[in-house]
Protein backbone atom coordinates (compact mmCIF):
# COMPACT_ATOMS: atom_id res chain seq x y z
CA UNK A 1 0.00 0.00 0.00
CA UNK A 2 2.66 2.91 0.94
CA UNK A 3 4.24 1.54 -2.25
CA UNK A 4 1.68 2.19 -4.71
CA UNK A 5 1.15 5.62 -2.90
CA UNK A 6 4.72 6.53 -3.24
CA UNK A 7 4.46 5.56 -7.39
CA UNK A 8 1.21 8.47 -7.15
CA UNK A 9 2.57 10.76 -5.28
CA UNK A 10 5.61 10.66 -7.52
CA UNK A 11 3.83 10.71 -10.55
CA UNK A 12 2.18 13.10 -9.57
CA UNK A 13 4.97 15.63 -8.70
CA UNK A 14 6.66 14.47 -11.82
CA UNK A 15 3.11 16.10 -13.80
CA UNK A 16 3.43 18.96 -11.60
CA UNK A 17 6.76 19.23 -12.58
CA UNK A 18 5.95 19.08 -16.51
CA UNK A 19 2.75 21.75 -15.96
CA UNK A 20 4.99 24.09 -14.26
CA UNK A 21 7.17 23.82 -17.20
CA UNK A 22 4.92 24.51 -19.86
CA UNK A 23 3.11 27.37 -18.02
CA UNK A 24 6.46 28.72 -17.85
CA UNK A 25 7.73 28.29 -21.30
CA UNK A 26 8.51 31.64 -23.15
CA UNK A 27 5.74 32.80 -25.42
CA UNK A 28 6.91 34.87 -28.53
CA UNK A 29 5.33 38.43 -28.63
CA UNK A 30 3.26 38.83 -31.62
CA UNK A 31 3.92 41.68 -33.73
CA UNK A 32 2.16 42.47 -36.88
CA UNK A 33 3.50 45.08 -39.62
CA UNK A 34 0.55 46.65 -41.83
CA UNK A 35 0.55 47.55 -44.97
CA UNK A 36 0.97 51.10 -45.12
CA UNK A 37 1.74 53.67 -48.64
CA UNK A 38 2.95 56.38 -46.13
CA UNK A 39 7.06 55.63 -46.51
CA UNK A 40 9.27 57.55 -43.51
CA UNK A 41 11.94 59.46 -44.43
CA UNK A 42 15.02 57.48 -42.18
CA UNK A 43 16.75 59.90 -40.46
CA UNK A 44 16.44 59.50 -36.84
CA UNK A 45 13.61 62.02 -36.42
CA UNK A 46 10.37 60.22 -36.12
CA UNK A 47 7.79 62.28 -37.31
CA UNK A 48 3.74 62.32 -36.43
CA UNK A 49 2.95 62.52 -40.16
CA UNK A 50 5.09 59.45 -40.90
CA UNK A 51 4.41 57.08 -37.80
CA UNK A 52 1.11 58.06 -36.71
CA UNK A 53 -0.86 55.39 -39.39
CA UNK A 54 1.13 52.50 -37.36
CA UNK A 55 0.55 50.91 -34.56
CA UNK A 56 2.31 51.67 -31.11
CA UNK A 57 3.59 49.38 -29.00
CA UNK A 58 4.72 49.78 -26.00
CA UNK A 59 7.75 47.40 -24.93
CA UNK A 60 10.31 46.96 -22.14
CA UNK A 61 14.11 46.84 -23.27
CA UNK A 62 15.36 44.46 -20.74
CA UNK A 63 19.14 43.10 -19.59
CA UNK A 64 20.38 40.26 -17.86
CA UNK A 65 19.37 41.00 -14.28
CA UNK A 66 15.24 41.83 -15.63
CA UNK A 67 16.36 45.58 -15.39
CA UNK A 68 14.62 47.75 -18.23
CA UNK A 69 14.05 50.74 -20.39
CA UNK A 70 10.32 51.24 -21.50
CA UNK A 71 10.38 52.17 -25.32
CA UNK A 72 7.88 52.29 -28.36
CA UNK A 73 7.36 50.50 -31.18
CA UNK A 74 6.04 51.14 -34.43
CA UNK A 75 6.68 48.97 -37.36
CA UNK A 76 4.94 48.73 -40.87
CA UNK A 77 5.75 48.22 -44.67
CA UNK A 78 4.96 49.31 -48.22
CA UNK A 79 5.49 45.83 -49.75
CA UNK A 80 9.21 45.80 -50.40
CA UNK A 81 10.37 47.45 -47.19
CA UNK A 82 10.11 46.97 -43.57
CA UNK A 83 9.72 50.10 -41.75
CA UNK A 84 10.86 50.16 -37.86
CA UNK A 85 10.66 53.11 -35.53
CA UNK A 86 12.08 52.67 -31.92
CA UNK A 87 11.66 55.51 -29.49
CA UNK A 88 13.88 54.51 -26.36
CA UNK A 89 13.22 56.50 -23.20
CA UNK A 90 16.67 56.32 -21.69
CA UNK A 91 17.91 60.09 -20.80
CA UNK A 92 21.84 59.72 -20.81
CA UNK A 93 23.89 58.98 -23.91
CA UNK A 94 26.94 57.11 -24.35
CA UNK A 95 30.13 56.49 -26.31
CA UNK A 96 28.82 53.47 -28.13
CA UNK A 97 24.60 54.19 -28.63
CA UNK A 98 23.88 51.58 -31.01
CA UNK A 99 20.71 50.14 -32.20
CA UNK A 100 20.45 46.38 -33.24
CA UNK A 101 17.62 44.32 -35.42
CA UNK A 102 18.60 40.24 -35.69
CA UNK A 103 16.43 38.06 -37.50
CA UNK A 104 15.48 34.34 -37.62
CA UNK A 105 15.03 32.87 -41.32
CA UNK A 106 14.45 29.41 -42.67
CA UNK A 107 16.94 27.11 -43.19
CA UNK A 108 16.97 27.06 -47.19
CA UNK A 109 19.96 25.27 -47.68
CA UNK A 110 21.68 28.70 -48.47
CA UNK A 111 22.20 32.26 -47.33
CA UNK A 112 18.12 31.61 -45.16
CA UNK A 113 14.78 32.23 -46.47
CA UNK A 114 11.20 32.21 -45.61
CA UNK A 115 9.30 31.85 -42.56
CA UNK A 116 11.49 31.45 -39.26
CA UNK A 117 12.78 27.97 -38.30
CA UNK A 118 13.55 29.02 -34.64
CA UNK A 119 17.57 28.13 -35.11
CA UNK A 120 20.39 29.88 -35.41
CA UNK A 121 21.62 28.49 -38.13
CA UNK A 122 25.57 29.76 -39.63
CA UNK A 123 25.35 31.99 -42.26
CA UNK A 124 21.74 32.13 -42.48
CA UNK A 125 20.42 35.10 -40.36
CA UNK A 126 20.58 38.52 -40.71
CA UNK A 127 21.28 41.38 -38.31
CA UNK A 128 21.11 45.41 -38.93
CA UNK A 129 22.57 48.12 -36.78
CA UNK A 130 23.01 52.10 -36.15
CA UNK A 131 25.79 53.53 -34.03
CA UNK A 132 25.40 57.37 -34.72
CA UNK A 133 25.68 57.88 -38.87
CA UNK A 134 27.36 53.94 -39.47
CA UNK A 135 25.37 51.12 -40.83
CA UNK A 136 26.55 47.88 -40.03
CA UNK A 137 25.06 45.22 -41.65
CA UNK A 138 25.68 41.47 -40.09
CA UNK A 139 25.02 37.86 -39.93
CA UNK A 140 25.38 34.70 -38.18
CA UNK A 141 28.03 32.67 -38.08
CA UNK A 142 28.32 30.94 -34.50
CA UNK A 143 28.01 34.25 -33.48
CA UNK A 144 26.69 37.77 -34.86
CA UNK A 145 29.13 39.69 -37.38
CA UNK A 146 28.68 42.85 -37.99
CA UNK A 147 30.20 44.40 -41.22
CA UNK A 148 30.86 48.24 -42.12
CA UNK A 149 30.16 47.06 -46.32
CA UNK A 150 27.33 45.51 -48.71
CA UNK A 151 25.01 47.59 -46.74
CA UNK A 152 21.65 47.15 -48.25
CA UNK A 153 19.29 49.27 -45.65
CA UNK A 154 18.82 52.84 -44.70
CA UNK A 155 18.86 53.35 -40.32
CA UNK A 156 19.37 56.79 -38.32
CA UNK A 157 19.19 57.48 -34.55
CA UNK A 158 19.05 60.90 -33.00
CA UNK A 159 19.08 61.87 -29.48
CA UNK A 160 16.67 64.50 -28.55
CA UNK A 161 16.88 66.69 -26.11
CA UNK A 162 14.30 69.58 -26.46
CA UNK A 163 11.72 68.78 -24.25
CA UNK A 164 8.56 70.38 -25.55
CA UNK A 165 7.41 69.00 -28.51
CA UNK A 166 5.72 69.93 -31.59
CA UNK A 167 3.04 69.20 -33.74
CA UNK A 168 5.28 67.59 -35.95
CA UNK A 169 6.52 65.03 -33.82
CA UNK A 170 5.38 61.34 -32.50
CA UNK A 171 5.57 62.08 -29.14
CA UNK A 172 2.92 65.15 -29.36
CA UNK A 173 0.77 62.69 -31.91
CA UNK A 174 1.28 60.48 -29.23
CA UNK A 175 -0.67 63.24 -26.29
CA UNK A 176 2.94 64.36 -25.08
CA UNK A 177 3.47 68.06 -24.52
CA UNK A 178 6.84 67.68 -22.39
CA UNK A 179 8.94 64.67 -22.82
CA UNK A 180 12.44 63.91 -21.44
CA UNK A 181 15.29 63.25 -23.15
CA UNK A 182 15.33 59.81 -25.51
CA UNK A 183 16.30 58.43 -28.38
CA UNK A 184 14.98 57.75 -31.69
CA UNK A 185 15.68 55.44 -34.23
CA UNK A 186 14.17 54.50 -37.59
CA UNK A 187 15.10 51.75 -40.28
CA UNK A 188 13.97 50.79 -43.91
CA UNK A 189 14.50 47.41 -44.24
CA UNK A 190 14.38 45.51 -47.59
CA UNK A 191 12.50 41.78 -47.65
CA UNK A 192 14.95 40.83 -50.17
CA UNK A 193 18.63 42.16 -49.72
CA UNK A 194 22.17 41.52 -50.48
CA UNK A 195 21.63 38.00 -50.27
CA UNK A 196 25.05 35.52 -50.60
CA UNK A 197 26.95 38.56 -50.29
CA UNK A 198 30.78 37.99 -50.43
CA UNK A 199 31.25 39.94 -47.10
CA UNK A 200 27.73 40.09 -45.94
CA UNK A 201 26.91 36.63 -46.39
CA UNK A 202 22.97 36.60 -45.21
CA UNK A 203 20.18 39.48 -45.76
CA UNK A 204 17.04 39.00 -45.49
CA UNK A 205 14.88 37.06 -48.16
CA UNK A 206 11.52 36.93 -47.43
CA UNK A 207 7.77 38.17 -48.61
CA UNK A 208 4.73 39.63 -46.45
CA UNK A 209 3.42 35.91 -46.51
CA UNK A 210 6.45 34.69 -44.19
CA UNK A 211 6.76 35.17 -40.15
CA UNK A 212 9.91 35.97 -39.11
CA UNK A 213 11.81 36.01 -35.87
CA UNK A 214 12.26 39.84 -34.36
CA UNK A 215 14.96 40.55 -31.87
CA UNK A 216 15.73 44.46 -30.69
CA UNK A 217 19.03 45.41 -28.71
CA UNK A 218 19.98 48.54 -27.20
CA UNK A 219 23.33 48.51 -26.61
CA UNK A 220 26.16 50.94 -25.12
CA UNK A 221 28.83 48.76 -23.33
CA UNK A 222 29.54 45.32 -22.72
CA UNK A 223 27.35 43.05 -19.95
CA UNK A 224 24.47 44.40 -18.20
CA UNK A 225 25.18 47.53 -20.60
CA UNK A 226 22.69 45.56 -23.25
CA UNK A 227 18.82 45.46 -23.49
CA UNK A 228 16.84 43.34 -25.23
CA UNK A 229 13.02 43.06 -26.86
CA UNK A 230 12.27 40.47 -25.91
CA UNK A 231 14.19 39.45 -22.66
CA UNK A 232 17.17 36.98 -23.52
CA UNK A 233 20.01 37.93 -25.78
CA UNK A 234 20.59 37.38 -29.83
CA UNK A 235 21.48 33.71 -29.46
CA UNK A 236 18.52 32.52 -27.46
CA UNK A 237 16.40 32.05 -30.89
CA UNK A 238 13.07 30.54 -28.89
CA UNK A 239 13.32 34.37 -27.58
CA UNK A 240 12.44 36.39 -30.35
CA UNK A 241 9.39 37.73 -31.40
CA UNK A 242 7.23 36.44 -34.10
CA UNK A 243 6.73 39.58 -37.20
CA UNK A 244 4.31 38.98 -39.38
CA UNK A 245 2.21 41.21 -42.63
CA UNK A 246 -0.48 39.91 -42.50
CA UNK A 247 -3.33 41.64 -45.52
CA UNK A 248 -6.84 43.26 -44.08
CA UNK A 249 -9.63 41.05 -44.49
CA UNK A 250 -13.19 41.50 -45.42
CA UNK A 251 -16.08 39.38 -45.85
CA UNK A 252 -19.67 39.66 -47.35
CA UNK A 253 -22.50 39.93 -44.66
CA UNK A 254 -25.91 41.20 -43.26
CA UNK A 255 -26.76 44.40 -41.36
CA UNK A 256 -25.33 42.73 -38.08
CA UNK A 257 -21.96 42.06 -39.15
CA UNK A 258 -23.30 38.14 -39.41
CA UNK A 259 -20.78 36.51 -42.72
CA UNK A 260 -23.77 36.46 -45.30
CA UNK A 261 -22.64 34.58 -49.09
CA UNK A 262 -26.21 34.03 -50.57
CA UNK A 263 -28.08 37.44 -51.29
CA UNK A 264 -31.44 37.36 -53.07
CA UNK A 265 -32.40 39.53 -55.73
CA UNK A 266 -32.64 43.57 -54.58
CA UNK A 267 -31.42 42.61 -51.20
CA UNK A 268 -29.01 44.97 -50.14
CA UNK A 269 -24.91 43.18 -50.02
CA UNK A 270 -23.35 44.61 -46.92
CA UNK A 271 -19.35 44.23 -46.09
CA UNK A 272 -17.38 44.22 -42.91
CA UNK A 273 -13.80 43.84 -42.64
CA UNK A 274 -10.43 44.36 -40.05
CA UNK A 275 -6.48 44.82 -39.86
CA UNK A 276 -6.76 47.98 -41.94
CA UNK A 277 -4.68 51.20 -41.23
CA UNK A 278 -7.46 53.41 -38.99
CA UNK A 279 -9.15 56.03 -40.44
CA UNK A 280 -7.99 55.30 -44.03
CA UNK A 281 -10.45 55.10 -47.32
CA UNK A 282 -9.75 52.62 -49.81
CA UNK A 283 -10.86 51.54 -53.43
CA UNK A 284 -13.76 48.52 -53.23
CA UNK A 285 -14.49 46.73 -56.19
CA UNK A 286 -16.90 43.88 -56.47
CA UNK A 287 -16.37 42.01 -59.45
CA UNK A 288 -17.79 38.95 -61.09
CA UNK A 289 -15.94 35.59 -59.96
CA UNK A 290 -12.66 35.30 -60.66
CA UNK A 291 -11.47 31.27 -60.08
CA UNK A 292 -7.85 32.23 -59.73
CA UNK A 293 -6.52 35.43 -58.23
CA UNK A 294 -2.70 35.96 -59.66
CA UNK A 295 -0.14 37.76 -57.93
CA UNK A 296 -0.21 41.09 -60.12
CA UNK A 297 -3.34 40.53 -62.22
CA UNK A 298 -5.48 43.42 -63.42
CA UNK A 299 -8.88 44.37 -60.66
CA UNK A 300 -11.22 42.97 -63.63
CA UNK A 301 -14.07 45.95 -63.90
CA UNK A 302 -16.20 46.94 -61.34
CA UNK A 303 -20.16 46.11 -60.91
CA UNK A 304 -22.19 48.75 -62.38
CA UNK A 305 -24.00 50.37 -59.12
CA UNK A 306 -21.48 48.96 -56.82
CA UNK A 307 -19.67 51.02 -54.18
CA UNK A 308 -16.25 52.18 -55.27
CA UNK A 309 -14.84 53.02 -51.84
CA UNK A 310 -14.82 51.84 -48.38
CA UNK A 311 -13.40 53.81 -45.09
CA UNK A 312 -12.00 52.13 -42.15
CA UNK A 313 -13.06 53.18 -38.23
CA UNK A 314 -10.85 54.82 -35.55
CA UNK A 315 -9.49 51.12 -34.97
CA UNK A 316 -8.77 50.00 -38.34
CA UNK A 317 -12.26 48.11 -38.88
CA UNK A 318 -15.21 48.04 -41.35
CA UNK A 319 -17.83 47.90 -39.63
CA UNK A 320 -20.99 46.41 -41.57
CA UNK A 321 -21.96 48.90 -44.70
CA UNK A 322 -23.68 48.86 -47.52
CA UNK A 323 -21.76 48.25 -50.72
CA UNK A 324 -24.25 46.89 -53.15
CA UNK A 325 -28.24 48.73 -52.82
CA UNK A 326 -30.66 46.50 -54.29
CA UNK A 327 -28.78 44.33 -56.26
CA UNK A 328 -30.52 43.68 -59.86
CA UNK A 329 -28.27 41.01 -61.40
CA UNK A 330 -28.08 37.35 -60.67
CA UNK A 331 -24.44 36.28 -60.24
CA UNK A 332 -21.39 35.11 -58.74
CA UNK A 333 -19.60 37.94 -57.08
CA UNK A 334 -15.43 38.58 -55.47
CA UNK A 335 -14.88 41.61 -53.33
CA UNK A 336 -11.44 43.44 -53.54
CA UNK A 337 -10.28 46.18 -51.30
CA UNK A 338 -7.24 47.43 -53.33
CA UNK A 339 -5.13 48.35 -50.35
CA UNK A 340 -2.23 50.41 -52.08
CA UNK A 341 -4.72 51.57 -54.77
CA UNK A 342 -2.34 50.64 -57.85
CA UNK A 343 -5.25 48.95 -60.30
CA UNK A 344 -3.86 45.30 -59.64
CA UNK A 345 -4.07 42.92 -57.17
CA UNK A 346 -1.18 42.43 -54.87
CA UNK A 347 -1.26 39.17 -52.86
CA UNK A 348 -0.50 39.53 -49.05
CA UNK A 349 -1.38 43.38 -49.49
CA UNK A 350 -4.68 43.49 -50.76
CA UNK A 351 -8.06 42.23 -49.01
CA UNK A 352 -10.11 39.91 -51.43
CA UNK A 353 -13.31 37.89 -50.33
CA UNK A 354 -13.46 34.70 -52.23
CA UNK A 355 -13.49 30.95 -52.55
CA UNK A 356 -16.75 31.23 -49.79
CA UNK A 357 -19.99 29.49 -52.15
CA UNK A 358 -20.32 28.05 -55.79
CA UNK A 359 -16.62 26.90 -55.46
CA UNK A 360 -14.83 29.96 -55.64
CA UNK A 361 -17.16 33.19 -55.18
CA UNK A 362 -17.28 35.66 -52.47
CA UNK A 363 -20.94 35.80 -52.88
CA UNK A 364 -23.95 34.71 -55.12
CA UNK A 365 -27.30 35.68 -55.51
CA UNK A 366 -28.71 33.02 -56.96
CA UNK A 367 -31.64 31.55 -59.61
CA UNK A 368 -34.62 29.95 -57.96
CA UNK A 369 -33.57 26.40 -58.45
CA UNK A 370 -35.46 23.84 -60.10
CA UNK A 371 -35.80 21.85 -56.80
CA UNK A 372 -37.14 24.93 -54.91
CA UNK A 373 -39.63 25.44 -57.87
CA UNK A 374 -40.75 21.89 -58.06
CA UNK A 375 -41.11 21.68 -54.05
CA UNK A 376 -43.36 25.05 -54.46
CA UNK A 377 -45.18 23.55 -57.29
CA UNK A 378 -46.15 20.41 -54.85
CA UNK A 379 -46.91 22.46 -52.03
CA UNK A 380 -49.44 24.39 -53.82
CA UNK A 381 -50.96 21.08 -55.39
CA UNK A 382 -51.30 19.64 -51.79
CA UNK A 383 -52.95 22.97 -50.77
CA UNK A 384 -55.07 23.64 -53.55
CA UNK A 385 -56.40 19.45 -53.40
CA UNK A 386 -56.95 20.29 -49.24
CA UNK A 387 -58.63 23.12 -50.29
CA UNK A 388 -60.63 20.69 -53.51
CA UNK A 389 -61.63 18.50 -50.74
CA UNK A 390 -62.67 20.91 -48.13
CA UNK A 391 -64.80 22.41 -51.22
CA UNK A 392 -66.90 19.80 -52.18
CA UNK A 393 -67.29 18.88 -48.26
CA UNK A 394 -69.14 21.83 -47.12
CA UNK A 395 -71.03 21.77 -50.77
CA UNK A 396 -71.81 17.66 -49.96
CA UNK A 397 -72.78 19.36 -46.28
CA UNK A 398 -75.11 21.95 -47.98
CA UNK A 399 -76.87 19.53 -50.29
CA UNK A 400 -77.51 17.53 -47.04
CA UNK A 401 -78.99 20.48 -45.31
CA UNK A 402 -80.98 21.34 -48.28
CA UNK A 403 -82.80 17.52 -48.33
CA UNK A 404 -83.52 17.58 -44.18
CA UNK A 405 -85.55 21.15 -44.81
CA UNK A 406 -87.23 19.52 -47.96
CA UNK A 407 -88.26 16.57 -46.04
CA UNK A 408 -89.41 18.21 -42.95
CA UNK A 409 -91.25 20.75 -45.25
CA UNK A 410 -93.12 17.38 -46.95
CA UNK A 411 -94.03 15.40 -43.71
CA UNK A 412 -95.62 18.83 -42.33
CA UNK A 413 -97.84 19.04 -45.62
CA UNK A 414 -99.19 15.88 -45.07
Amino acid sequence: MKKSLVIVVSLALLMLLGFSRNVLAFIPPEIIAKYSGNVPTIDGYMGSAEWNDTRKYVINLINLTGANIEAWLYIKHNGTHMHVGLLVWMISTHATDEFIIAFDEGDDGGSGSGTRDFALTPLQEDLKACYDSTLIDGYYNGSFYAKTDEIDFDAGCVHETDHSTTELEIEHWEGLSWVDDHWESEFAIPFVGNDGGSSDVSDLSCTVADTIGFKIQYWYGPGLNNYYYPEGDKLEINKYANLSFPAPTIESCNAAGDKKDNFNLYEDVYLNGSDFLPSTAYDLHIVNDTEVWTDEMPIPSRISGTATSILSDSNGSLSPTVVWSDPPTLGEYDIIVDVNGNGLYDAGIDALDNNDVEVTAGFIIPEYTSFLILSLFMILTMLGAVLHRETNACIEGQKKVIDIVRNDIVAKDL
